[in-house]
């Protein structure tokens, strides 16, 4: 293979869908924080996108839990997760570079992603899987 493919096969592993893993994991926004803690720990993540219905309404992440129960003296076992999740979404499209996801991340101030692809949500992003991308786009140079 000559330079120039293999720069293209480098690019094309660039994007977001190389480094998500879907489905997106989600809560209902009446279940509890622990609950919520609970499939998170079970599913080795962050963060849980909370629905209401059928529809996303917000994400629950580390941060919340650490933020607005934990430092505020909250009961996990009682609080709706709807009262202290983030309701305010970002979107990243599928296709989207990796460099686009993290200087979203960096303007915005945030740990995670909500990743689209044809308006349908596929999944999370989080500055995990950005720094996993850059160690393997470094570990190959």
């Amino acid at each position: 293979m000559n330079e120039n493919s293999e720069r293209t096969k480098d690019k094309a592993k660039d994007k977001v869908k190389h480094f998500i893993n879907p489905p997106a994991i989600h809560i209902s926004d009446k279940m509890t924080v622990l609950e919520a803690c609970k499939r998170m720990k079970k599913h080795k993540v962050g963060s849980i996108l909370v629905t209401e219905g059928s529809n996303f309404v917000g994400i629950f992440t580390e941060t919340d839990l650490l933020n607005k129960v934990v430092a505020e003296n909250g009961a996990p076992d009682d609080t709706p997760v709807f009262n202290v999740m983030t309701k305010k979404l970002v979107y990243i499209d599928y296709e989207a570079s990796m460099i686009a996801a993290f200087i979203t991340m960096q303007t915005k101030n945030i740990r995670h992603l909500v990743v689209k692809k044809d308006d349908e949500v596929v999944g999370v992003l989080s500055i995990r899987d950005v720094a996993n991308f850059y160690v393997h786009k470094f570990s190959q140079t």
